[in-house]
């Protein structure tokens, strides 16, 4: 038993000696193994701790109050929270009395983990809060409270905000840092009460500014605009600091509506197309409208100012067709051309010359549609038309515009070898041997009409021009497709007439797609219905709604007259004067004249 206490008693005593010799005498002012936050300051002088302690991460964490809809986020440092760093030196240091030596022996396994102490500066946290007489303030959420009422501007109801109980929210706060919690932290109150926020000086201000209103001159023109001072304060916005704007969007929009018809309205773009084929921008001057964006800040600044009249500025009109519009259209090239030939010298030869003077230039933008009728409209001796032959209800007669179907054919032509879509449009009723059989077109007005639908996304310029006896309309764009004649059927319609379905293939450059579709013709004996009747009928329809009842597609009797109805400008237009028959017309494949 003695011997087995010496041993004990001997064991002791030199772990005692180890101690003091390397952690007494050896050793710092903290003794070894000890973590703060996982932060090793075991045998470190409290200075080194502490410097140690002054670059903690939990100082760094992001802290959010919030009350109602309003919140403020911040980092513990700028809540005011900072670590007490001789209180947590204070316990990191403490030898544990009579235990210390046995708390050394095991340091090397067992290290002891202290937690930081935090402290919280209160006047560092009303200041990021906001300060109240007695109470810590969350800052207006609505800014200052000015309201409109009855065409004048007064002080809106006194805010409310919160009456924090500053204690708790310093514990709440102190807690979320020291647990390392991350979610936001609700802001404790003891109610809450009203503030001046500066509403009614600001209402005053605001009324001064905009009474009697202001007149508003456009540079440049002698007319004005009185704004009176209701419309102005409507246009007022106040910020949550007191700065006062115009809602410019408003003044421009007002302005514009106001001005209107002033400015010069500039020069639109055009094409010219050379007789090399080289493609020419030409004019595009840009027009002005009514107003520059800074309209608003120069209406303000002549109420501060308290001046009676102010001067706004025209801007470039955003929807003038000038040269970057021109550009953007990538007209570069021709896509699609076709010839068709006439005997010289003939009436309709005047008619097919102005026709396409007309329409020279013409430009359908990507995605719309092209009417002939729309754009031409009625052909009158006034527009520079002439009486020419044509064939109504069956009989041979002179008519203002007669003949122009021809240009309507090449056009159509043109469109089917460019890849362009077809809206309305009609063939003859009466084949005639200068144009393909089945691909062709006729116009009359209103009605029918020949629509052209840009299905690309480039504009196409449409360029027609004429010979002593031809006509050619080249259609100039980027292309997109190429387009060919692959297939033709006729078929059996009625007792004598022949429904012709022309099959078009198209394929596309971006991608090598093939697509096909067909365009449609009905023809008939002259003078006779698709039944057999005696008929003077001379037009056909698309056959879509096609009913073999006596009446053509669009519902009207088939009773010997055109197809729709006659205004001097009659379909079939296309008879020569001299029933020659030497005319030819192109028909290759490619559309080339």
């Amino acid at each position: 038993m003695r011997t087995a206490l010496a041993v004990v008693v001997g064991t002791v005593i030199l772990i005692v000696i180890a101690w003091i010799i390397d952690d007494v005498v050896n050793g710092e002012d903290i003794p070894r193994g000890v973590e703060i936050d996982e932060i090793s300051v075991g045998s470190m002088s409290r200075e080194e701790a502490a410097v140690r302690l002054a670059s903690h991460s939990s100082l760094d964490k992001s802290i959010t109050v919030v009350w109602d809809e309003t919140s403020v986020t911040a980092t513990a440092t700028e809540f005011g929270i900072d670590i007490d760093i001789e209180a947590t030196l204070d316990e990191a240091a403490d030898t544990g009395g009579a235990a210390q030596p046995f708390r050394w022996l095991f340091s090397p396994v067992a290290n002891r983990r202290v937690t930081p102490h935090y402290v919280l500066d209160r006047n560092t946290l009303t200041e990021l809060l906001g300060e109240g007489a007695d109470a810590v303030l969350l800052v207006d959420p609505d800014g200052l409270g000015v309201a409109l009422a009855d065409g004048e501007f007064v002080a809106a109801d006194t805010a409310k905000v919160p009456v924090v109980d500053i204690a708790e929210l310093e514990r709440l706060l102190l807690a979320t840092v020291a647990a390392d919690g991350s979610g936001p932290v609700a802001l404790p109150t003891l109610g809450s009460e009203g503030i001046d926020v500066g509403g009614a000086e600001l209402a005053r201000y605001a009324n001064e500014l905009t009474e009697g209103g202001i007149e508003v001159a456009l540079l440049g023109f002698s007319e004005y605009h009185e704004i009176p001072e209701r419309a102005l304060r409507q246009w007022m916005r106040f910020s949550s600091d007191g700065e006062i704007s115009l809602d410019n969007d408003s003044v421009v929009s007002t302005l514009a509506a106001l001005f209107v018809g002033l400015g010069d309205p500039g020069q639109e773009t055009t094409f010219f197309v050379d007789y090399a084929e080289n493609i020419h921008i030409v004019g595009g001057a840009p027009g002005s409208v009514c107003c520059t964006d800074d309209s608003g800040e120069r209406i303000l600044h002549a109420l501060i100012a308290g001046e009676s009249q102010v001067q706004v500025r025209p801007t470039e009109d955003p929807d003038a067709k000038g040269v970057a519009w021109a550009e953007s259209l990538g007209i570069r090239e021709v896509v699609g051309q076709f010839t068709t030939h006439f005997a010289p010298r003939q009436p309709r030869v005047t008619n097919i010359v102005r026709i396409a003077e007309l329409t020279q230039g013409a430009v359908i933008e990507p995605g719309e549609t092209f009417s002939l009728n729309g754009y031409v409209g009625p052909r009158t001796v006034e527009d520079g038309f002439v009486p020419a032959g044509m064939i109504y209800e069956g009989v041979f007669v002179d008519s203002v515009g007669g003949g122009i179907s021809q240009y309507a054919t090449t056009l159509f032509n043109a469109a089917f070898f460019a890849g362009l879509d077809f809206g309305t449009y009609q063939s003859h009723s009466i084949y005639l041997e200068r144009y393909p059989y089945g691909r062709e077109a006729t116009v009359s007005h209103p009605a029918p009409d020949l629509q052209i639908v840009n299905n690309t996304p480039h504009g196409v310029l449409i360029w027609p021009s004429v010979t002593e006896d031809s006509i050619t309309v080249r259609l100039f764009s980027t292309r997109t497709a190429f387009a060919e004649q692959t297939g033709q059927t006729s078929v059996p319609h009625g007792l004598v007439c022949t429904n012709v379905f022309t099959e078009r293939t198209r394929t596309y450059v971006e991608d090598g797609r093939r697509e096909v579709d067909t365009v449609f013709a009905r023809y008939h004996p002259e003078g006779e219905l698709c039944d057999g009747t005696p008929s003077v009928s001379t037009t056909t329809t698309d056959p879509e709604g096609d009913r073999d009842d006596g009446r053509d597609d669009d519902g009207r009797d088939d009773d010997g007259r055109d197809d729709e109805s006659h205004d001097g400008d009659g379909p079939d237009d296309d008879y020569d004067d001299d029933d020659d028959d030497d005319d030819e017309q192109d028909s290759r494949r490619d559309g080339s004249s």
